[in-house]
């Protein structure tokens, strides 16, 4: 019986060192908490000159030089990012391609929610080959 109490009470002047420690080094049962990140929802809709909604179109977002999100349109046209907000910078921009389309490089600066990406079939028109490189090239954005 004595060898139990001797136990107890050495473990529990153990732990009790041990919360002390962690408490003079700044260290508590919080040090895994993180602060939750301001995220803004960018989202939008391709059409065709013709206000006809593109589906499977390459929406690549630049952030900076060497961060990208990427997203592909749905039948409706639809894309959506979710981005934290200290991520974007003032150069940041889209890049959306389709095939038989023109490529379309839009400031996120000048970008309205409200309003439809257009995309165009005036200059230089992105053939189905280039198109498939570049859908499948921005899955390695980090998003």
């Amino acid at each position: 019986m004595k060898k139990v109490i001797v136990f107890c009470i050495t473990l529990a002047l153990f732990v009790s060192c041990k919360f002390g420690e962690n408490s003079k080094n700044g260290n508590n049962n919080d040090e895994n908490f993180t602060v939750p990140k301001e995220l803004r929802t960018i989202q939008g809709t391709v059409v065709g000159e013709k206000k006809k909604k593109i589906a499977f179109a390459a929406v690549k977002l630049y952030l900076d030089d060497n961060d990208c999100m990427s997203a592909y349109t749905d039948d409706n046209g639809f894309f959506e990012f979710k981005v934290d907000e200290l991520r974007i910078k003032d150069q940041s921009h889209f890049e959306i391609v389709y095939k038989g389309y023109a490529e379309n490089l839009l400031s996120i600066r000048n970008y309205d929610d409200n309003k439809p990406i257009v995309l165009s079939k005036k200059g230089k028109v992105i053939p189905a080959a280039d198109y498939h490189v570049f859908y499948e090239s921005i899955k390695s954005c980090n998003n």
